[in-house]
């Protein structure tokens, strides 16, 4: 899914305004200064620094992830700070995927049946997670912020690839158990 999002500045005529990268022009030197002040922030809000580069490094190349670092540093209520950082680490998720996966089709009638063993998957998850220190142990560890993975384990969604891949190097497991419903 791809959203356009317009441009906060104008665009300079002068090249030098830009540092290039790959021969693409990236966010001005002002705009990037802005983010690494926002980074700063972020670390005295004691986020991971995983979080934190990943968050400027993906900020520097996609518009939508530094407007919501603007946003999360406008913000002064914690619960919808820890929504944006949510929001954040799901478009780092996104942005990182290099290659377009195979389209799975699933039967409506499956539905019911497959939020069911998500449900299930996420909840031997969560006890395995408890087991070995909690959600904030598993923050440290993955470089997943608490509230993202929060939301992870207490949403029906269907979990990404990249999130699942995290925890279970995290936990050191050698395998996990998928439902072939939606594996």
């Amino acid at each position: 899914m791809r959203a356009h999002v317009h441009t906060k500045y104008q665009i300079s005529k002068d090249p030098s305004d830009y540092l290039i990268t790959n021969n693409q022009a990236v966010n001005p030197p002002n705009e990037q200064m802005k983010l690494f002040q926002i980074a700063i922030q972020m670390k005295k809000a004691g986020l991971t620094d995983l979080f934190i580069i990943n968050s400027v490094q993906t900020a520097l190349e996609f518009e939508g992830v530094a407007d919501l670092m603007n946003l999360w540093a406008e913000e002064h209520s914690k619960k919808e700070r820890e929504e944006i950082i949510a929001d954040i680490q799901d478009m780092i998720d996104v942005c990182e995927q290099k290659e377009r996966s195979e389209e799975l089709y699933i039967k409506f009638n499956d539905l019911d049946a497959i939020a069911k063993n998500i449900r299930a998957f996420k909840d031997s998850l969560y006890h395995l997670v408890m087991e070995r220190g909690g959600i904030n142990k598993l923050a440290e560890l993955t470089g997943i912020p608490q509230p993202s993975l929060s939301r992870f384990f207490n949403s029906n969604a269907m979990p990404r690839r990249a999130t699942v891949l995290k925890i279970a190097k995290a936990l050191n497991l050698d395998e996990i158990k998928i439902d072939g419903l939606w594996g």
